[in-house]
């Protein structure tokens, strides 16, 4: 009899044992739902920002090589110009003699001996979800020609 009660003790321990409730799981669930959809919505706005990244990136690019080129082998005059670099970048540039602020002083002569130009290009380009545009602006030197040659 002694060996039975000791049995029937150990089996009324089981059921002091018990695994999750269903409220239990439901809550985890939720929890790993509103977790993995944050961690989802976190990721999108990542991938969107490497691609908005990447066109920047790719407008810098196009203009520092139409900058590179703008008054070589010529020289800078007044003006505008635009064109595409390839399907979907377009750029407008604009050329104007600058002025520096101190200038109403002075002449350009006793400022400086070269005739500044700004230059300001405009890359538009077609992104993921609307237009976009990215602004450059520069400076460039030209030494003034003689006032007998043509053009100056």
């Amino acid at each position: 009899m002694q060996t039975l009660q000791r049995r029937s003790f150990r089996y009324n321990r089981l059921p002091q044992q018990r695994g999750f409730t269903l409220l239990e799981l439901v809550a985890a669930f939720v929890i790993f739902a509103i977790s993995f959809s944050v961690l989802m919505g976190v990721l999108t706005s990542s991938i969107q920002n490497v691609r908005r990244s990447a066109e920047y990136t790719q407008a810098a690019l196009w203009a520092q090589s139409l900058l590179d080129v703008v008054g070589v082998g010529e020289r800078l005059k007044e003006g505008g110009s635009n064109g595409r670099f390839d399907n979907n970048y377009r750029w407008d540039l604009r050329i104007s003699k600058f002025q520096p602020p101190a200038a109403a002083q002075f002449t350009a002569e006793q400022i400086a001996p070269v005739d500044l130009y700004q230059l300001d290009l405009n890359v538009s380009w077609n992104g993921t979800s609307q237009q976009r545009q990215a602004r450059f602006v520069t400076l460039r030197a030209n030494t003034p020609q003689p006032a007998g040659q043509p053009g100056g």
